[in-house]
């Protein structure tokens, strides 16, 4: 299984961690600890899939960079969507 497609299946996965940190951590909470908060949850999942493909991921800086990335991605957009349909209503 190609690293793109590992990437693509773990799309859901990391979105669930965003919207997961999102709901347990709203108010006091600022985006860097939120982020890091994320982070280690994608990590969690990592693990597992390290276990079944028998690769380092966790350690790689170039899929750290790029959760990270992607992460950032998925609030931008969300804020974006939610900045619109604010102005809407």
């Amino acid at each position: 299984m190609g690293f793109l497609s590992i990437g693509l299946k773990l799309l859901p996965y990391i979105v669930s961690c965003v919207h997961a940190v999102e709901s347990f951590l709203k108010g006091g909470s600022r985006g860097e600890e939120k982020e890091n908060a994320a982070v280690g949850m994608v990590h969690a999942i990592l693990q597992t899939v390290e276990v079944g493909i028998d690769r380092d991921l966790l350690n790689d800086t170039d899929v750290n960079k790029a959760t990270r990335e992607v992460m950032q991605a998925i609030v931008a957009l969300q804020n974006v969507i939610a900045s619109k349909s604010q102005r809407s209503d």
